[in-house]
């Protein structure tokens, strides 16, 4: 081999051992989070530090209801959100005060309903107006007294399933609420094959998707859409093939959605959770790209409430810790910019 030929060699494979380098300078930069910032901090929540709230979102302005201190006592106040300032909601709530309640809103009214009043599992509902700030109480839930469940509003409709009660029987049923009869009726042909409490759901467009929570120690991989009349069965929340890999397993997560894609934030599975999941519809499928609360500098956290306003996600409240021994009262504010 001439030196011109020997010259052409080592160039090559200079080159190749450089590219070889980069690509997993790539990789290991891959698995820090160095990307644009996402969460921010937004307006400190007012009421008292607590986890397990229940929240609903009418006219671009969030409520958050009731929820568990530190000390276990449970709460009935309600405080609304605008995206700048908080505010108490002076109008007494019509029921007991709860934790591990639903909340949702039809037809520019907010609902609450079912959870757990330290004492006793609860099925009455509640329905806020904003126009007069008042609560006043409507029809009972149908099923067995729970809480833990989940709750959606599709339309003029509401739908409510799953959860626990206090001896751990779990539920996998499903009830449509029509607002303008102040009635329920059962779902039916509902596909879960587990039934479960503490699981997650969000609505994107016309469409609910429901999954994640966890049933006598398990956490149940099977992930759900539903359109208020059919039910359809997704790829499960848990891959390993050749085309992803993710988990999404989890209870006590939050969820928020905007624009195409849905959010699921947080959690606990064994330890307690602060990354981001984010789900596209048209692929079926969840990325994790986007910027942790942990690296935003807040807590990890469970039972927090996730609501959006304005093509923005929100965190506030939650917990932290297996024995959720800390309350939180922070917001944070989330921009979608990876």
């Amino acid at each position: 081999m001439n030196k011109k030929n020997w010259l052409f060699l080592f160039l090559a494979c200079t080159i190749a051992f450089t590219s070889l380098n980069s690509c997993k300078k790539s990789d290991d930069e891959d698995s820090t989070d160095d990307g644009p910032t996402e969460w921010t901090r937004s307006a400190v929540f007012g009421g008292d530090p607590r986890n397990q709230a229940a929240t609903f979102t009418i006219d671009n302005q969030a409520f958050v209801v009731g929820g568990l201190l530190r000390t276990n006592t449970v709460l009935g106040d309600t405080w609304a959100f605008n995206g700048a300032a908080w505010e108490e909601i002076a109008a007494e709530f019509s029921g007991d005060a709860r934790r591990s309640a639903v909340g949702f809103a039809v037809n520019g009214k907010g609902y609450v309903g079912l959870g757990y009043n330290g004492t006793t599992a609860l099925k009455d509902f509640h329905r806020y107006d904003p126009t007069t700030q008042s609560w006043e109480k409507v029809a009972d839930f149908p099923g067995e007294a729970r809480f833990g469940a989940v709750a959606f509003a599709l339309g003029n409709y509401a739908y409510v399933g799953l959860g626990m009660t206090p001896t751990d029987k779990t539920f996998s049923d499903f009830y449509k609420y029509d607002p303008s009869s102040d009635s329920w009726e059962s779902v039916t042909n509902v596909p879960f094959t587990y039934k479960k409490s503490h699981a997650f759901a969000f609505v994107i467009g016309n469409k609910a998707y429901v999954g994640g929570g966890i049933s006598n120690n398990q956490y149940p991989e099977e992930f759900h859409s539903f359109d208020g009349t059919n039910w359809v069965t997704l790829n499960p929340i848990r891959r390993d093939d050749s085309q992803y890999t993710y988990d999404l397993t989890r209870q006590n997560a939050a969820t928020f959605a905007f624009g195409n894609y849905g959010y699921v934030v947080g959690g606990q599975k064994g330890s307690v959770l602060g990354n981001v999941w984010k789900y596209d519809p048209a692929s079926d499928s969840w990325t994790d790209k986007h910027q942790a609360l942990t690296s935003a500098g807040a807590s990890a956290r469970e039972s927090a409430v996730g609501f959006s306003l304005n093509g923005k996600g929100y965190i506030t409240t939650g917990g932290t810790s297996s024995s959720n021994s800390s309350r939180f009262d922070d917001t944070w504010e989330f921009t979608s910019a990876r």
